[in-house]
């Protein structure tokens, strides 16, 4: 998808599923940061700043992820809805990284090192992203994709003002970028605009 001269990268439907799949065998802290990813379009440094007490307000998983201003880019705070799924697969990530390092405080870091239990940085995530997608779809991509791709779906169902205040842009320009089309959006709505043939 291109937006005058940028370019949107973002994954398909089914590499969006073999992605997700190959995360899953492999680990259940990666598996829930990419699916986190692609369900709420959070910048990389966003998600891996998260505290268990951001997704975890009151005990359990809220519906209303707020990104703090600690967090939000220019220090803005933002609400994104989480669905069901998200927040059930949030609940078992904590569940389990309860049992794992025996506690939990609410101020801990949601995601951390299984080595030295420090908080992932965006490197670290940049890296897990780009090795689990050369494993199961064939090709490096970035967090920032997961983003594309997050908001690039939401198209379908929403408009614009609602994305920008979902990614947190500042500008609607910025979000524009997600409403040019590919040459197949185009090869579509040629054939959708077809004249009527009259028969002789």
């Amino acid at each position: 998808m291109t937006g005058g001269n940028r370019m949107v990268n973002t994954i398909n439907e089914g590499e969006i599923q073999k992605l997700l799949s190959a995360a899953h065998l492999r680990d259940t802290r990666d598996f829930t940061m990419i699916f986190l990813a692609l369900s709420t379009g959070l910048r990389c440094s966003e998600l891996v700043g998260l505290f268990i007490e951001d997704v975890c307000p009151f005990g359990q998983v809220s519906r209303i992820l707020t990104v703090p201003t600690r967090l939000g880019k220019g220090g803005k705070k933002r609400d994104i809805p989480l669905n069901q799924d998200t927040r059930d697969i949030l609940t078992e990530f904590i569940r389990i990284k309860g049992i794992r390092q025996q506690f939990t405080s609410s101020d801990s870091f949601l995601f951390v090192s299984h080595h030295t239990h420090n908080p992932l940085s965006s490197r670290d995530f940049q890296r897990i992203v780009k090795n689990l997608s050369i494993k199961s779809i064939g090709r490096a991509i970035t967090p920032h994709t997961l983003r594309h791709t997050y908001a690039t779906r939401l198209l379908v169902h929403t408009n614009l003002r609602v994305i920008q205040e979902l990614l947190g842009h500042a500008w609607l320009n910025t979000t524009q970028i997600y409403t040019h089309p590919d040459f197949n959006d185009a090869i579509d709505a040629a054939e959708i605009s077809k004249l009527p043939v009259i028969k002789k």
